[in-house]
């Protein structure tokens, strides 16, 4: 007879806290289910990568897609195909419906913002995404360089003679890629 009670017990066989690699197997196989199967609701994938891992090959850049082939129509992102039912049309065009409010939101973003990082920091800086993941982290909705931890509007008020609405634009655009990349 096998037991599963901790602590001896005389002429039972049981799995005692002496045999924790069980315990620990059994806590590995839960955590990845429940993270391979989304039981927290939404998603929590970087958007980013999801587009580039599942999208990219065909479609290109986000952004450049989005300015491209999505327009806006008061508040609902449209695409030249599908034009009142594009988040139905994405949660059966390889992504999963955890997914498909956050893809959508992000390309709704991109399509109502001008490519001005592409056009003045891209050369330096490499793609917004990128460049938040390697240089910048969210902390309490505030970004902060990494390597430095100063807060990026201090460093943006200061770096290439960026005027206050430049300043303010960076910092709302910046804001929602990390918001894109760090989810919560």
């Amino acid at each position: 007879m096998i037991s599963f009670r901790f602590g001896p017990e005389v002429g039972d066989r049981h799995l005692s806290a002496g045999m924790p690699g069980i315990w620990l197997a059994i806590g590995i196989v839960s955590v990845s289910m429940m993270l391979l199967t989304g039981v927290a609701g939404a998603s929590d994938i970087d958007l980013h990568w999801l587009w580039d891992n599942r999208c990219a090959d065909c479609h290109g850049h986000a952004g450049e897609f989005s300015r491209q082939f999505l327009s806006v129509d008061g508040d609902e992102l449209q695409g030249r195909h599908h034009v009142h039912d594009l988040r139905r049309f994405m949660g059966n065009h390889y992504l999963s419906q955890d997914e498909v409010d956050g893809v959508y939101q992000m390309l709704f973003s991109m399509a109502t913002s001008p490519g001005r990082y592409r056009e003045e920091c891209r050369s330096c800086h490499d793609i917004a995404a990128e460049f938040v993941r390697s240089k910048l982290v969210l902390r309490d909705g505030t970004l902060y360089r990494r390597g430095t931890g100063r807060p990026v509007r201090e460093f943006l008020e200061v770096h290439r003679g960026l005027e206050p609405e430049d300043v303010a634009f960076y910092m709302k655009l910046l804001t929602r890629v990390a918001g894109e990349v760090y989810r919560p």
